[in-house]
């Protein structure tokens, strides 16, 4: 989990350390992450336990959260789902991407996600499945890790030198192994337009770009699967510049969202 807002700017006088926990606890539930104990939201925030149980009673109260009956575990209520769909239903951008996004996926048998930063991840907002043997399980809402996907580093890559720069310090912390996958993959983004990340032991490839809405909003999408069917050589060739060109024919229609949002 990304650090906690209210531990990062404590001298902001406006800001609602409250509030930014409880929020921060509502953000651990994902489509990986469907029902959760205090004690699992508690290592996933770093809150002290006796916290935590405060802020899930609330929340609780509230209808965010529920107790999953005949188990410990709590799972999000009819009011965050409601929050949440009131969220995609302002999208109406993502009604007009989804078929373009599951020509591309019928095409090359494949994967094709798009999605936004949360903190240390890439939430996807849609998803479309082609006709492939390999099903991927993964669906709206899910969580990838920003510095270890390609999805994750179409995103930073598309970022201001700034931003860049402390994305590939950050990459570093776990080893100069995954700096160079990162570095690898902004020099390819830098020449290609897109990133390449193979998963040689699952046997599966991803290529991945940006969607730079206006200034610093920007989605990422990602096309993957079998590496059988997206070798790096097509990925090279076809499939990346085919993923390229679909995100310039959405950049419009997200950007002409944001302007009668």
């Amino acid at each position: 989990m990304a650090d906690a807002p209210a531990r990062s700017e404590p001298e902001d006088r406006q800001f609602v350390v409250a509030l930014a926990r409880g929020l921060e606890i509502l953000r651990c539930f994902d489509a990986e992450h469907r029902q959760l104990g205090t004690t699992e939201i508690a290592a996933r925030t770093g809150l002290p336990q006796p916290t935590v149980w405060r802020l899930a009673h609330t929340l609780q109260k509230l209808g965010y959260l529920v107790m999953e009956s005949g188990a410990d575990k709590l799972r999000l209520g009819p009011a965050a789902v409601a929050l949440g769909g009131a969220a995609l239903a302002g999208q109406e951008s993502l009604d007009i991407a989804r078929p373009r996004m599951q020509e591309l996926a019928d095409r090359y048998q494949a994967a094709v996600a798009l999605g936004r930063r949360d903190g240390d991840s890439i939430v996807y907002l849609a998803r479309c499945q082609g006709d492939s043997p390999l099903l991927m399980n993964l669906r709206v809402g899910s969580r990838i890790p920003l510095y270890r996907s390609a999805i994750g580093w179409a995103y930073l890559a598309s970022g201001a030198g700034g931003e860049r720069d402390l994305a590939l310090a950050e990459a570093g912390a776990p080893g100069p192994e995954a700096l160079q996958a990162f570095q690898d993959a902004v020099d390819l983004y830098d020449e290609r337009g897109f990133v390449i990340h193979c998963r040689p032991q699952h046997h599966v490839n991803t290529v991945a770009t940006a969607i730079v809405v206006q200034g610093n909003d920007r989605y990422a999408i990602s096309c993957g699967g079998p590496a059988s069917a997206l070798p790096v050589e097509a990925i090279l060739d076809e499939i990346g510049p085919a993923l390229v060109k679909l995100a310039a024919e959405l950049q419009p229609i997200f950007l002409l969202g944001r302007r009668y949002a």
